[in-house]
């Protein structure tokens, strides 16, 4: 067993061994940037390996315009996606560190380097739950208005809050549970975020909803459908298919007038609330795994096992490395990869 002492001993050796460029300027930035040890080694791992790159241009890699740096970053972060993620978004944070910090020459050129297709993230998901509202916000009129859009503000929240798509028509008003903040369905408890709160409450409440017709002045009230289904309308029961037509139609509009640029689905949304539930327990402590997640997402589904996936077993463990790199480009791309 190696003692302390020899390994705080090596990491000395280690960093005597493998000088920085402009090493004052990055030790700076790492205890700014982080607390965590395993973050810190990441920074010094990674600072080290650019150095001779820094060292042949002559230059700090905060001072490197994107056309030189593209192949630098491209080879210094071509590990495991793990890895990869955790490299851009230091050098990402490091390019605005030195930038805010006014060091002489600084340019975005690492902000603009490509990022293999993570940008994307920022279009198809959503960071937190205020996110996903003010993008209800930009869809819809407000909840005190008592439409029938309070319908489809729902339809995203029971996917957030983890709901499959094909239980949402099953959901009851008697599920609700506003005292706990939970909807609690066929055995299971999920979470109803505060700013779900208006919209679940008129849809569990409200016997009417309200019709704005815009070619008249004066609106109505129309009866809802009577029931205890949660998305009931006026007209009749909602279908998936049908609410699915309409929120699409709804966000075509606003991209096309310029209001937003998410293009947002229900499985789409159901992701973004299982990254942010992980990334609840991360910050707390708690280590992420994914492995339940995946083993829900097999079932009772039949795959076709090529010689170098033999088992369910594998599957399920693939499923799980997909779900954990799909994470750790969200973080990566709502800027919350080792921010604590």
């Amino acid at each position: 067993m190696i003692g302390p002492a020899i390994v705080k001993k090596s990491l000395v050796y280690f960093d005597r061994r493998f000088a920085m460029y402009n090493e004052d300027l990055k030790q700076k930035f790492i205890a700014a940037y982080t607390k965590k040890d395993s973050t810190k080694a990441a920074c010094l791992t990674l600072f080290n390996a650019l150095e001779k790159y820094e060292r042949n241009l002559n230059a700090d890699i905060c001072t490197i315009n994107q056309k030189i740096l593209e192949p630098i970053v491209n080879e210094i972060v071509s590990f495991r996606s793990k890895y990869k993620i955790t490299r851009l978004s230091i050098l990402k944070n490091y390019a605005n560190y030195c930038i805010s910090m006014k060091i002489p020459g600084a340019c975005d050129g690492l902000l603009k380097v490509d990022t293999h297709g993570l940008d994307k993230v920022k279009t198809h998901l959503v960071s937190n739950p205020m996110m996903l509202q003010n993008y209800l916000n930009c869809l819809y009129e407000p909840e005190t208005e008592e439409t029938t859009n309070n319908i489809y503000r729902c339809f995203y929240w029971l996917a957030y809050a983890g709901i499959e798509e094909k239980d949402i028509l099953n959901i009851r008003c008697t599920d609700i549970d506003f005292e706990n903040r939970m909807i609690r369905y066929n055995g299971l408890n999920y979470p109803i975020y505060k700013e779900a709160v208006p919209a679940f409450k008129n849809c569990v409440c409200l016997t009417q909803f309200k019709y704005i017709n815009p070619r008249h002045a004066n609106d109505k009230y129309l009866n809802r459908v009577p029931g205890n289904q949660l998305l009931r309308g006026v007209k009749g029961m909602q279908d998936i298919k049908t609410m699915r037509v309409s929120l699409s139609r709804v966000s075509k509009k606003r991209i096309d007038e310029g209001k937003t640029n998410l293009k947002l689905s229900y499985q789409r949304v159901w992701l973004s609330g299982l990254f942010y539930r992980k990334y609840e327990r991360e910050i707390s402590g708690i280590p992420v795994s994914f492995m339940e997640d995946a083993v829900h997402f097999v079932g009772n589904k039949t795959y076709k096992l090529d010689s170098c996936r033999k088992s369910i077993s594998n599957k399920t463990c693939e499923i799980a490395q997909n779900y954990e790199e799909d994470y750790q480009r969200w973080k990566f791309a709502f800027d919350l990869h080792d921010k604590f």
